[in-house]
């Protein structure tokens, strides 16, 4: 599926063997939409429903909150969240294009709206899987269009994890300091503490493969140093680019920042920019938790944090979890679903096309 009037590009990396569909994909867009998928939202939406009659938070209030919220500010919310694809999109494209630079591939990667496009797929598939598949599955899709390396696409997403979580951590050390004095200042420093972690985690794989990279070629089977390679330089990508790729997440997590203060203006609460950032972040965090989307954990961990660090109501934080959570995760489904569909029939309509 070409976008932005560019043609099929050449792999990323890309070879005969490996362009070929990798093992189990045939079947995963059967399991997106399947049974399986609806009882483990049902699951999770039961697990929710505990957690909030289990803290004794008065529903009708919450509600007569939600649907007081001013229109307009809430779609206002809408519209800056979706622009947080757009940015992850060129990021992923121009890690991409480094990648293939590197490998010698001299065809360009296709257009900033495709690569959005697969961002935003992922995160559909996300919300409605458990173990956080859209990575993989937005990967195999852009490996499935344009006969592109697997190996190579991961890589890159590897890069961008350690680009965003470094993110996080320089983002929530600098509004630590503002939160001091707010409410319990063990708990912001311990979600500092977690993010920085799985940052140096991250950033500790990435040192390893630099260092080790002859070391993997030496002993690794002949059949797989190609993909290893791929991969190698698809994780490096981020490094080559690094002043454009850092801005371009940042804009992506300052649009996810700005989505929660015009929520929270929609709702009549006024809470700090160190408040809202690091809300925004603690909840992006709290995805990470093995459901989908997180569901449950984020509502429940955001709704406790934001009663810690404000002076809102548990009905309060309640109502504006909930109202960010219909833009961040409901509408992602409703539109990822449509977006999803519009691609499969498309493509079954495209010249040659097996279905």
């Amino acid at each position: 599926m070409a976008a932005d009037g560019e043609g099929p590009a050449a792999s990323v990396g890309g070879s005969a063997p490996e362009a070929a569909r990798p093992a189990g994909m045939p079947g995963l867009r059967r399991r997106i939409i399947s049974l399986p998928a609806l009882v483990s939202l049902l699951v999770a939406g039961g697990f929710l429903l505990f957690l909030v009659t289990r803290f004794d938070v008065d529903l009708a209030e919450t509600w007569g909150q939600v649907r007081g919220a001013n229109p307009w500010l809430l779609a206002a919310a809408f519209g800056v969240h979706y622009t947080t694809f757009i940015f992850r999109g060129a990021r992923w494209r121009l890690l991409l294009r480094q990648a293939a630079q590197s490998d010698g591939a001299a065809a360009p990667v296709p257009g900033v709206l495709y690569f959005s496009q697969l961002v935003l797929l992922g995160w559909f598939v996300n919300s409605i899987g458990w173990l956080r598949l859209g990575d993989a599955f937005r990967a195999y899709l852009y490996q499935d269009d344009y006969q592109a390396a697997f190996s190579g696409a991961i890589g890159t997403i590897l890069s961008e994890r350690v680009l965003d979580a470094a993110l996080v951590v320089l983002l929530l050390l600098a509004v630590s300091p503002f939160l001091l004095g707010l409410g319990d200042d063990g708990v912001a420093w311990a979600v500092v503490g977690i993010a920085a972690a799985m940052a140096g985690a991250l950033l500790t794989l990435l040192a390893a493969m630099a260092w080790g990279q002859g070391l993997v070629a030496r002993y690794l089977p002949a059949r797989l140093a190609p993909f290893y390679r791929r991969f190698h330089d698809g994780a490096m990508s981020g490094r080559r680019k690094l002043p454009q790729t850092t801005l371009l997440g940042l804009l992506g997590w300052l649009a996810e920042a700005g989505r929660m203060y015009l929520v929270a203006l929609a709702l009549g609460f006024d809470l700090s920019p160190a408040v809202v950032i690091f809300l925004t972040l603690a909840s992006s965090l709290l995805t990470l938790v093995p459901t989908p989307g997180g569901i449950g954990a984020v509502e429940s961990g955001v709704a406790g944090l934001a009663v810690r660090l404000s002076a809102l109501a548990k009905e309060s934080a309640t109502a504006l979890v909930l109202a960010d959570r219909f833009i961040t995760y409901i509408s992602t489904i409703i539109i990822g679903a449509m977006v999803f569909a519009l691609r499969s029939v498309l493509r079954r309509r495209r010249p040659g096309a097996s279905g």
